[in-house]
């Protein structure tokens, strides 16, 4: 018994001794391939792992913050670790500041996850060279709480592997396995030099008899991708992948589209609006488009960027809901190269008509001022702003404005999302005068005496003052209001 124990102790000695901690670690963003260009899946390797981070069935693209250097998975993100350097026993997720305070569920694919707070890390136990971790939609265990939206947000990785590091990596895909309603292109790549490619779609288990990469396999039907990675007699594990290909149903135009979900939660089911769509106003993950009858806000990253009067066709996408806004949740690949069309020009609409039967609409306010904060009010009423956008709300006081932007619901409360806002108090203020302000020679020149002059651009931001008599520079050709004292002109700097 004594020498049964002692043999038992040296096995497990042997092994302890065996295992190794990889630490993964990156200097910036730019370490990462997918991350410059804000592409939906990115990734990075090091000493015989490899991190791959995927936008799959969320609604924000995974990124490296530059900043705080921490890799950013978000709410229904993927990440997969593979491993050329042994079998896995154990995964440890250091995280960021920031993944502390949106820290959610997370699953794996095998093995167990143990989410440990209080040492600000998420660890992974079990055995496998391939793990696939799926973020949870809220920050349950962040200090945000978990209104707020998950995030598996991390600094490095400690990675404890044994046995014998492979010869030949794994191939990887640029693409996910999961569904879509467009055919999809993949690439396959494999780190090990001088390595060969094969891949199969018919389920069989590639070799080197089978197909050799040499371009991005399109697929356009339901299939199972697998590939291997050949290097003289050493062959790497299989890489598999299945892409579900589905058709989508048409619905007429927006209102239909809108008409499939009224439950004020968000459906996965994927419509293809028939009819074409002009967009108004794209900011970030924000796009707003109408068919001219009825407008949508549509929400979710995008692969193309668009301007107003563009126009789309066959866009795809579910219906979500988000605290009172019905909108879309994008299939990106159904937003392609849009062609020009005429502009979409705001409607001009009092304070008072602004109501939840406008949400999406591109509105114009005209003559506002604020007197509450986030709040703009004209004779009719008042409607409350909220900064969506790039775009600074005014401070309370007696100003006048010109506002355009888009009605949008939070809750119940009724609000705008200004998209431009025009100071105009000095051209409502001041009264017409002509032959007082002119241009010479990039100067703008003024007659009178000892009054104070104001210059405006076409905005309404003051960007010069000077004194009646003396020239006063300004930075660049263009349009300009010149008050002198209570009077107003039109000046042209050529």
């Amino acid at each position: 018994m004594k020498k049964i124990l002692l043999s038992t102790l040296a096995i497990f000695a042997a092994l302890a001794v065996y295992a190794e901690q990889i630490s993964v670690t990156w200097d910036g963003p730019n370490d990462w391939s997918g991350v410059a260009d804000a592409e939906k899946v990115i990734s990075y390797s090091s000493n015989g792992i490899t991190i791959t981070v995927d936008q799959a069935a969320g609604g924000t693209k995974p990124t490296v913050n530059a900043n705080y250097n921490d890799c950013r998975s978000y709410a229904k993100n993927t990440v997969r670790i593979i491993s050329d350097a042994g079998t896995m026993s154990e995964i440890v997720f250091n995280l960021s500041a920031q993944g502390v305070r949106r820290l959610p569920d997370v699953t794996a694919s095998v093995g167990e996850v143990t989410i440990d707070v209080a040492n600000s890390k998420v660890i992974w136990a079990g055995s496998a060279t391939d793990v696939t971790f799926t973020v949870g939609e809220k920050a349950v265990h962040g200090t945000d709480g978990e209104a707020k939206a998950g995030q598996l947000d991390f600094l490095s990785l400690d990675v404890t592997v044994s046995g014998e590091a492979a010869a030949v990596s794994m191939p990887l895909f640029s693409v996910s396995a999961g569904t879509f309603y467009a055919p999809v292109e993949v690439e396959i790549t494999c780190s090990t030099e001088g390595a060969s490619i094969y891949y199969t779609l018919d389920g069989t288990t590639p070799d080197a008899t089978k197909t050799l990469y040499e371009a991005p396999v399109t697929i356009s039907e339901t299939a199972t991708l697998k590939a291997v990675a050949v290097k003289g007699s050493d062959v790497s594990s299989v890489n598999e992948a299945t892409y579900k290909i589905e058709s989508v149903p048409t619905v007429a135009d927006i209102a239909a589209f809108l008409a499939t979900n009224t439950t004020e939660a968000a459906k996965t089911d994927v419509y293809c609006i028939d009819c074409p769509v002009t967009v108004m106003y794209q900011y970030d993950r924000y796009l707003y488009i109408t068919d001219g009858t009825t407008s949508l806000q549509v929400y979710g990253a995008l692969n193309n960027k668009y301007e107003n009067g563009d126009v789309l066709e066959g866009v795809c996408g579910s219906v979500g809901y988000y605290n009172g806004t019905y909108q879309m949740t994008p299939v990106a690949a159904s937003f392609g190269e849009a062609t020009q069309g005429a502009a979409v020009q705001p409607t001009v609409v009092t304070a008072g008509d602004v109501t939840a039967k406008m949400v999406s609409q591109y509105i114009k306010l005209v003559n506002v001022t604020v007197d509450a904060e986030a709040t703009f009010t004209d004779a009719t009423g008042s409607v409350a702003a909220y900064k969506r956008f790039d775009v600074e709300l005014p401070a309370v006081g007696t100003d006048t404005y010109t506002v355009e932007g888009f009605v949008s619901i939070y809750k119940t409360t009724v609000q705008v999302f200004p998209t431009k806002i025009t100071n105009t108090t000095a051209l409502n203020g001041a009264k017409a005068v002509a032959n007082r302000a002119f241009a010479v020679n990039g100067y703008i020149k003024t007659t009178g005496e000892n009054e104070t002059v104001s210059v405006y651009n076409v905005t309404g931001k003051l960007v010069a003052t000077g004194v009646a008599g003396r020239d006063i520079k300004v930075a660049q050709k263009g349009i300009y209001i010149v008050k002198v004292g209570e009077k107003a002109t039109k000046v042209v700097v050529r």
